[in-house]
């Protein structure tokens, strides 16, 4: 990815253990440059998830999409009873979407995701 193809556009991470370069983002993607957006693929391990969520609000993300296995536990950081589908950045703060069970994460879900936006 080079810094041109990101420039201007909102940016949306899809947070998980691998989810760096996979197909089903780049098939999101597709659907939703015309829009000014652009989802990339952020992988965190289990030692960085704490860093990675408490910076949060003050990164450069406008968006944060969880996969399946961090959904329960950015819930709990947060203080949210059942799973974190995806974090926004709103005028007040972080704006939740919830889910009542841990949520799989494919090209359908993450494009009904975003079209939340």
């Amino acid at each position: 990815m080079r810094p041109e193809d990101i420039h201007g556009k909102k940016l949306i991470a899809v947070a998980g253990h691998d989810t760096f370069g996979k197909a089903f983002i780049s098939v999101v993607n597709k659907e939703v440059a015309k829009d000014g957006l652009m989802l990339i693929g952020i992988n965190i391990n289990e030692e960085d998830f704490g860093f990675f969520i408490y910076n949060l609000a003050d990164s450069k993300l406008e968006v944060t999409i969880f996969m399946p296995e961090f959904q329960q536990k950015s819930a709990q950081f947060f203080g949210i009873d059942g799973y974190l589908l995806m974090s926004k950045k709103g005028k007040n703060g972080l704006e939740f979407f919830t889910a009542q069970e841990e949520t799989l994460i494919d090209d359908r879900k993450l494009l009904d995701l975003v079209k939340k936006i």
